[in-house]
């Protein structure tokens, strides 16, 4: 194909003016966390300059917490999972209720305004009128109950909703909401107070205040660890037992809260929620966005996008907790799980009851390998009539790899973008195009390559050996990216190098650590990830191990005094 050498000419003519940006996208190289996931914390106080010491010089260096004592705001899926949990599934409206396919990874741009404010009271007033037709069941006092009653629901329920002990001016002012409802009705009393509850403050943030500091360093009160590990790990509030451990003081002791935390990665929802969290740190959920030229592609339906998103969630479940596999393996297996539609993708035999059955199944080993090259994630990241080198270079170098993030084109290249998109260009040709001008070669080169091993997929995710009757060459040359320098002939080749070393491993590890905490400009060669991965067992990095080194490290339980 022709190179269009005018589209290059004036790619190369627009460059010239912005020729002074070339500095600054080299200085934010590194040093940006992954694309999912790029931007400041959502919590009051975070202090992302901070971060302490690394510790790969040795087991003793300083690595001082990252984050200052904060309060952080519930995320919307948090929010409601806190409302069914509480007051069960009746307590959402079914068009609200949480889908966690949909969970965001980040919080960028969720703060706090007119509009959350708003929803959030709404909320509130459903939740405390689904009361009605089931209060006893829920209360546990009779629809025309004593005062006793209700205050031992409430105080109860307010101590579950608030995530910690209430003090006696709470309480009083709980007693006056409850006695202006019970002016209606006894029922009314009830429920005006557990709206409150809902819609408090309280309810919708939790605290990493601790208490006393010991020199620069705060560790946060036992309530305050028991909120930020159940929203860690199920994105709702404490199960009884958790609390209870609180309650006691006992969740101070290292060994108590390692084995709530071992006790909790025993129970299916938590399982789930983790499994989600990494899909949402790889983006996956922005699959059922995608739209696809039906003229091209008329197999790509709502059936299919449900289907490839089903697909990572069963091999992510099966490979990190069936058989408790290295998280390594998601780079490197050749085995999945697929319906009928998805192996006609896939060009396999589906051996199901039922074209609607998932059954396991071994892919062709030049072909796949991990989620790298599973066709949700690939067409997640494709235009609606071709593949895309750029948005699968970010995602390898940003999602999957945590080497940092890359910042947007100057807005006066958009033209010429635009018409370089447009040009009848192989892939290729258009990454070479951007290699010939200074400007965007300083950028491209950190991801460009990435994105051309994927050339064998095509905008669906299937595979392909020739592309308009040429064969597809996906060979790169990765030396200009130290943290995985080399040749590489196919994704294959390059997943299976990836996964000999920690660095898919501590990406794994910033992602959880981030969802974690909060701390959206975490990266994978601070001092908190790295403690954590050398705590891992040798030969031994699964995901619950990960998990338990997290929950174990002073990055989750400790935060620095304000300066």
């Amino acid at each position: 194909m022709s190179t269009h050498s005018g589209v290059v000419s004036r790619l190369l003519q627009a460059a010239a003016c912005t020729s002074l940006l070339v500095a600054g996208c080299v200085g934010d190289i590194g040093s940006g966390s992954s694309t999912s996931g790029s931007s400041g914390s959502s919590g009051a106080g975070a202090n992302p300059t901070g971060g302490g010491t690394s510790s790969s010089g040795g087991g003793d260096a300083v690595c001082n917490p990252r984050l200052e004592r904060r309060v952080v705001l519930l995320a919307d899926l948090q929010f409601m999972n806190a409302i069914r949990d509480l007051l069960g599934d009746e307590a959402i409206e079914a068009e609200q209720a949480p889908d966690a396919r949909m969970k965001p990874f980040a919080k960028k741009g969720f703060v706090v305004g007119t509009s959350l404010v708003h929803t959030r009271l709404a909320r509130a007033a459903y939740a405390a009128e689904s009361i009605s037709g089931r209060f006893e069941q829920v209360t546990g006092c009779a629809p025309n109950g004593d005062d006793a009653c209700a205050k031992t629901f409430l105080t109860k329920f307010a101590q579950r909703a608030f995530r910690r002990p209430v003090d006696q001016a709470e309480l009083d002012n709980l007693w006056s909401v409850y006695a202006l409802g019970k002016e209606t009705s006894y029922e009314q009393g009830v429920s005006l107070a557990v709206e409150a509850l809902i819609a408090s403050p309280s309810f919708s943030y939790r605290t990493e205040l601790g208490g006393d500091a010991d020199g620069d360093v705060v560790k946060l009160a036992a309530h305050e660890v028991a909120s930020e590990l159940s929203f860690f790990l199920t994105d709702s509030v404490p199960d009884a037992e958790l609390a209870a451990a609180a309650d006691s003081g006992a969740l101070n002791d290292p060994e108590e809260l390692a084995r709530q935390t071992e006790r909790l990665l025993g129970k299916p929802e938590t399982r789930s929620s983790l499994n989600t969290t990494l899909i949402a740190a790889w983006g996956l959920s922005n699959l059922f966005g995608t739209v696809k030229d039906p003229g091209l592609f008329p197999e790509y339906t709502s059936a299919l996008q449900a289907s490839m998103f089903h697909e990572t969630e069963l091999l992510v479940d099966d490979l990190l907790w069936n058989r408790g596999g290295d998280v390594s393996e998601l780079l490197t297996t050749r085995e999945t799980f697929v319906n009928d539609v998805l192996a006609k993708v896939y060009g396999v035999e589906h051996t199901g009851s039922s074209p609607e059955e998932f059954t396991k199944v071994e892919l062709p080993a030049d072909e796949r390998a991990g989620i790298l090259t599973q066709p949700g994630l690939l067409a997640t990241l494709a235009r609606t009539d071709n593949t895309s080198v750029v948005a699968r270079g970010l995602f390898v170098r940003g999602a999957l790899l945590c080497l940092g993030k890359i910042p947007s084109p100057p807005e006066s290249l958009s033209d010429a973008i635009k018409e370089l998109l447009e040009a009848d260009m192989t892939e290729r040709e258009r990454a070479d195009a951007r290699a010939a001008n200074s400007t965007c070669a300083a950028c491209h080169a950190q991801f460009d390559a990435f994105g051309l091993l994927l050339e064998n997929y095509d905008p669906v995710g299937r595979y392909r050996d020739t592309l308009d009757g040429e064969p597809i060459d996906a060979r790169v040359n990765l030396g200009n990216i130290a943290e995985v320098a080399g040749s590489y002939a196919s994704a294959v080749e390059f997943a299976e190098a990836v996964a000999q070393n920690d660095g898919f491993a501590a990406c794994i590890t910033r992602h959880l650590l981030t969802y974690g905490t909060d701390d959206e400009t975490l990266q994978t060669r601070d001092c908190q990830v790295e403690r954590v991965i050398e705590a891992l067992p040798a030969g031994q990095r699964t995901l619950t191990n990960v998990v338990k080194a997290i929950v174990t490290s002073p990055a989750l339980t400790e935060r620095a005094k304000e300066e």
